[in-house]
């Protein structure tokens, strides 16, 4: 019996002594924790003008965090951005109001280098009367806003837009009228080539 004992006392020394630490890792039903799809879309077009250069990128990522448990496979729900406005239509002096913001935010002037962008589009037009590309069409569409707004308009930001587009037409000097703002702002999307 004693032999036994000392048997099984044996044993169990060995057995603590021997044993390595074990650890058990969490286990997820579905993926592991952190786990991402992610897709990434890009497009670059290139536009070649007779004076300018345009090179557009446009690039779009989607990061899907995917399920570790069976909770996350519920449903949120869903919040529609523009549930309680019926009128999706942007006006162009909203949007213009809405880049100067984006451009205030930044620390810049917004309402001096929207008009700056829009007089050195008007001064180098960005379209050929026999050749225009889709970029080039864009371009002018947006920036210039003789096209929609109206000179009759009693709006003072209306009205400065407008000179803005007639000063780079017939004047030029887009940096010298519009000095408050100390960055050209088509010159980050633009060249300029003497030719």
């Amino acid at each position: 019996m004693i032999q036994f004992k000392l048997f099984i006392l044996f044993h169990l020394l060995l057995i603590s002594t021997a044993v390595n630490q074990h650890s058990i890792k969490k286990r997820s039903l579905l993926f592991p924790r952190a786990t991402v799809l992610q897709f990434t879309y890009g497009i670059s077009a290139p536009a070649i003008l007779p004076s300018r250069s345009i090179n557009l990128s446009l690039c779009v990522q989607a990061n899907y965090d995917l399920p570790n448990n069976l909770t996350n496979l519920i449903q949120p729900k869903i919040v529609q951005a523009k549930a309680n406005n019926n009128n999706f239509d942007l006006s162009r002096e909203a949007f213009y109001k809405y880049i100067v913001g984006f451009l205030n935010s930044f620390g810049l002037n917004g309402e001096q280098c929207l008009y700056r962008l829009i007089c050195e589009i008007s001064e180098h037009p960005m379209h050929l009367e026999h050749r225009e590309n889709l970029l080039e069409t864009i371009v002018h569409f947006v920036f210039t806003p003789s096209l929609e707004l109206s000179f009759n308009s009693s709006e003072l930001f209306t009205s400065k837009l407008l000179e803005a587009e007639i000063l780079g037409r017939h004047n030029g000097e887009c940096g010298k009228n519009y000095s408050r703002c100390f960055i050209s702002l088509a010159d980050l999307f633009t060249a300029k080539y003497i030719i």
